[in-house]
Formats: C-alpha cells, sequence, structure tokens
C-alpha cells in the first residue's frame, strides 16, 4: 500500500529491547481491519536483536527511525509527535496487542465526534 498524500491515522510504536514480545505487537498493528494508517516505529537504542526483527518486514506502511543510542521514552515520543504524518495519532506500545477492530472503531468514533480531541 502507497500513500498518496498522508495516512489517515499514524500509529506509533516505541522500542527498547522488547525483542521477545515484539513480533506479536508489529503483527497486530499491521492486522488490522482499517488499513489507512503507517506504522511509525522509533527503536530507542535497543541492543537486543529488536532492531533486526523490525528490519525483517516488508510492508510500506511501516516507518522505521533508529536512535544510535537510548534517549529514554519522553524524547522518543516526541520525537514521534514530530514525524507523524497521520490526521489521527494511536500509541501502541511494543508489548501490546491490538484487537484487529481497534483502529475501525476509534477512527469511526473520532470521525462522528469532531469535538473529541482526545
Amino acid at each position: 500500500m502507497t500513500f498518496v498524500g498522508r495516512p489517515r491515522v499514524t500509529v506509533f510504536m516505541p522500542v527498547y529491547n522488547r525483542a521477545r514480545v515484539l513480533r506479536a505487537s508489529v503483527d497486530s498493528v499491521l492486522g488490522q481491519t482499517y488499513r489507512d494508517f503507517e506504522l511509525l516505529i522509533i527503536d530507542d537504542g535497543s541492543r537486543d536483536e529488536s532492531v533486526d526483527i523490525l528490519k525483517s518486514y516488508n510492508d510500506p506502511r511501516i516507518r522505521l527511525v533508529l536512535h544510535p543510542c537510548n534517549q529514554g521514552i519522553p524524547r522518543t515520543r516526541n520525537h514521534g509527535l514530530e514525524l507523524a504524518r497521520g490526521e489521527f495519532w494511536a500509541h501502541a506500545d511494543s508489548d501490546d496487542f491490538l484487537y484487529p477492530d481497534r483502529l475501525a472503531r476509534q477512527v469511526s468514533f473520532l470521525t462522528a465526534h469532531p469535538q473529541i480531541a482526545a
């Protein structure tokens, strides 16, 4: 899937040394029924196999950014906010499992209720 313009949703996933659970988390994002999203992953200087796992994916919705050293979650989240292209922001920790309809339900709700900001 190639985006013309920007995706509707940026799913942001910060990663730090999560090789043990990372693949299940990423797969749960990629398996969403709602398809108009980018998965922005920032690896914050992992020293385990996390980066190798992330590089094994060949999905154009994934944007992988690598921090050369650990900067901590506040800086990593702020960096993600700077890089996000979506109209909506969805957060997913690197050990989260997303139900397949999570994004569809959230986008539907936010579209129907534009006065809701968070």
